[in-house]
C-alpha cells in the first residue's frame, strides 16, 4: 500500500493569553494532548505540559502530542536525539506520528504592537496514520471554532481586503 503525505497548516495570529485559552480548551476537548516545550535539552527530562500557562506561553515552538497514538516513552525512543550529534543537548521531533507543530506568534520588530504569524502544522502519511489524521483535524477543528479569519490590511492606506486570507486565523 503506498502512502500519501499530508502537511496540513494554518498560519495563526495569537497573544500568549490565547496560546493558553487554547491549550485548556484542546485539553478539555482531547484529554490524552501534551504539550512538549521544543528547544535543546540538556538531558532527556523533556519539558511537558498537560496545559501551557503564560510563562511557557511564551516560547516560541511546540509540539502537540497526543499519547493514545505516541506514548511519551515512544517519543523518548524513537523521536528525541542529539542535533547534531556532536552536540550535548537533546532535540526531539516537531511533527509526526501522533504530533502537531504549534509555532506561538511573536511580536513583529517590524510593526510595533503587531504580531507576527505562526503556525500549527503536520506532516503524516494518510494511508499508513489514519489516527493522526483524525487527531490533526480535530485540532483543526478545535482551533477554527475559537478563531476569527483574517483580511490583509494595507498599513499605508488602511485599505481592508474584501476577503478573508486563506489559511489565516486570529
Amino acid at each position: 500500500m503506498t502512502g500519501k503525505i499530508k502537511l496540513p497548516a494554518l498560519e495563526i495570529f495569537m497573544t500568549a493569553v490565547d496560546a493558553v485559552e487554547f491549550s485548556k480548551v484542546l485539553k478539555d476537548q482531547i484529554q490524552s494532548v501534551k504539550f512538549i516545550k521544543q528547544c535543546p535539552w540538556p538531558d532527556l527530562n523533556i519539558p511537558i505540559f498537560d496545559v501551557l500557562d503564560m510563562d511557557i506561553a511564551k516560547n516560541i515552538n511546540f509540539s502537540i502530542i497526543n499519547t493514545d497514538i505516541l506514548s511519551i516513552e515512544e517519543y523518548k525512543k524513537n523521536y528525541v536525539g542529539h542535533y547534531p550529534e556532536s552536540t550535548d543537548y537533546y532535540h526531539g521531533a516537531i511533527a509526526g506520528e501522533g504530533l502537531v507543530r504549534f509555532s506561538c506568534s511573536c511580536i513583529a520588530d517590524y510593526a510595533p504592537e503587531s504580531l507576527m504569524n505562526g503556525r500549527l502544522t503536520a506532516t503524516y502519511d494518510l494511508v499508513k496514520q489514519p489516527e493522526t489524521d483524525k487527531f490533526v483535524k480535530a485540532v483543526w477543528k478545535i482551533f477554527k471554532k475559537g478563531a476569527k479569519k483574517v483580511y490583509l490590511i494595507n498599513r499605508e492606506t488602511g485599505q481592508i481586503a474584501d476577503k478573508p486570507e486563506t489559511r489565516f486565523f486570529a
